[in-house]
């Protein structure tokens, strides 16, 4: 899946875009199913196009999406229903700067719930969405996102902090770290860099390492098919097959081969546009 980049003064707070276009018409429901496991992203999310269903897998929940939405640490899975025209932007951002771009709240506020982006912004985000939904020219709406996050940005005093550096090796980096070294890295006590973690990622740094690793698994897994899971379990530092397939059920809720096959039979294969 391509990446896009934003605009380069956005660079050190979005890390990239991602778009994607589906179009099922006439395709069940049921059919249009896409699973969504944790991953170490935070995102803000746009669909202009058709409503998106967000259904928690464990208890079959189901939550209409917003036409955006804020998206903190997800630490289960849910899966995604797409409308029979899906149309979505995923702006990722950078450690650390989802928390700043909404003015510090805790990222605690979003554990597990999808939260409508325009709760956020006076009509500004309203208005957007409104352009997003009248054009179909897919570089002038990620040229619209830039702009109204460059906007937003530039409103903002940015506080960088090494603690948000050392965030950025956990979910870049190729290998775990410590948390004496990560608290080392961030120029604060382990017990404060638990404390500011929280605040950013909504959980502690153990936990979101396992799922940074999970993710890294997962996608290497779909990236390079022919892999076999012991290896990938090597490669993603597991200590062995049986770590990995722990945590397979844990944040996919099913083994790694069943999240792979629902995965290559969602919806966004053969019809899917990305760019």
């Amino acid at each position: 899946m391509p990446n896009i980049l934003p605009t380069k003064v956005l660079r050190n707070f979005v890390s990239h875009y991602m778009l994607l276009h589906v179009q099922v018409k006439g395709v069940s429901a049921e059919q249009r199913i896409k699973p969504f496991p944790p991953d170490a992203e935070q995102s803000l999310y746009f669909y202009p196009r058709d409503v998106v269903k967000n259904i928690v897998h464990s208890s079959s929940e189901i939550r209409d999406s917003a036409s955006s939405i804020y998206v903190g640490q997800q630490t289960s899975r849910i899966n995604l229903q797409f409308g029979e025209d899906h149309l979505v932007i995923q702006v990722c951002f950078r450690a650390g700067m989802m928390h700043q771009l909404l003015g510090k709240i805790p990222i605690t506020e979003f554990q597990e719930k999808e939260v409508d982006a325009e709760d956020f912004s006076d009509n500004e985000m309203k208005f957007l969405n409104e352009e997003l939904r009248e054009t179909n020219n897919y570089q002038v709406m990620i040229s619209l996102i830039d702009n109204y996050l460059l906007k937003k940005v530039n409103r903002l005093t940015i506080d960088n902090q090494p603690i948000d550096r050392a965030i950025a090796f956990m979910k870049d980096g190729d290998k775990s770290f410590s948390l004496d070294w990560l608290a080392d890295q961030a120029c604060l006590s382990p017990r404060q860099f638990e404390r500011k973690f929280r605040d950013r990622l909504g959980m502690n740094p153990k936990y979101y390492s396992r799922i940074v690793r999970f993710n890294r698994a997962y996608q290497m897994k779909m990236k390079q098919p022919n892999l076999d899971w012991l290896a990938i379990a090597y490669t993603c530092d597991y200590y062995d097959f049986a770590h990995l397939m722990r945590d397979f059920k844990a944040f996919a809720e099913v083994t790694p081969s069943m999240l792979v096959a629902q995965e290559l039979s969602s919806p966004d294969g053969k019809r899917a546009i990305y760019i």
